[in-house]
């Protein structure tokens, strides 16, 4: 029986590290994002940089348009003057005519403080762009550092559960049967933990001292009271093994 409790206990550990694999390859998305979300804080004054100069652009080509669509307006008030058959046509034709330049006049000012606007834009990102150069180069080094390690644990991952295959597989299967159902019902999978102190060291019970007794002998599985996880127990002169521990 101590040999199937060293193969339990085994199994355990490698269920327990297959898990935590699978919790860090599942949280990729929300790394990835963090590692993004730490360039672009860093990267904020260039990026308010650039949106003035978006919003200068796009104002300027705004105004320009806004410019076209009054010329060819003050242009229909000319004609309309010069075919005008009466002082109210003429005076009308006149205002329309006049309204329009005057426009046209305010529009082409605004244009030149977008252009200002524009250039002095470009001219701060020139000066920001070896800093920004700089920071993209770490970004990609980060980025690529997570990628590679992503598939490292991908690797690991596959070996693993291969491995945790073969382990179950050479459990007898009353055994492997228990160990499925416990790791299934208790929160985080763990089902085989160490009695420590004479208690459980997954939900911190007491042991009653003839089942610690037992525990001791490890000669038959023995499962704790409070949470039915089978207990194993490392002698004091031995390396005490790494264990999963996990909430009641």
């Amino acid at each position: 029986m101590k040999a199937e409790l060293s193969q339990l206990i085994a199994l355990q550990q490698t269920d327990t590290t297959i898990l935590k694999l699978q919790a860090e390859l599942n949280a990729i998305p929300q790394r990835r994002a963090d590692i993004e979300k730490e360039f672009e804080q860093r990267a904020f004054e260039f990026r308010a940089i650039e949106t003035r100069r978006d919003a200068a652009r796009a104002e300027h080509a705004r105004l320009e348009a806004e410019i076209a669509e009054t010329r060819t307006k003050a242009g229909h008030a000319d004609r309309a003057l010069m075919s005008s058959t009466n002082e109210k046509e003429y005076a009308a034709a006149i205002r329309e005519a006049d309204a329009a330049r005057k426009h046209i006049s305010e529009l082409e000012t605004k244009v030149l403080e977008q252009m200002e606007a524009l250039e002095g834009a470009e001219k701060e990102i020139g000066e920001h762009a070896p800093q920004i150069a700089q920071l993209s180069a770490e970004l990609e080094e980060k980025l690529k550092a997570f990628e590679e390690q992503t598939r490292t644990q991908a690797d690991q991952l596959t070996t693993l559960r291969a491995e945790r295959e073969r382990m179950a597989a050479e459990l007898p299967k009353p055994l492997a049967a228990m160990y499925n159902r416990i790791s299934t019902r208790i929160r985080g999978g763990v089902a085989v933990a160490e009695a420590r102190n004479n208690s459980c060291s997954a939900c911190f019970m007491s042991l009653r001292p003839h089942v610690m007794s037992q525990v001791r002998l490890g000669e038959e599985i023995i499962t704790c009271d409070n949470c039915n996880r089978i207990l194993y127990y490392v002698p004091a002169e031995q390396p005490q093994q790494t264990t999963a521990q996990s909430a009641k």
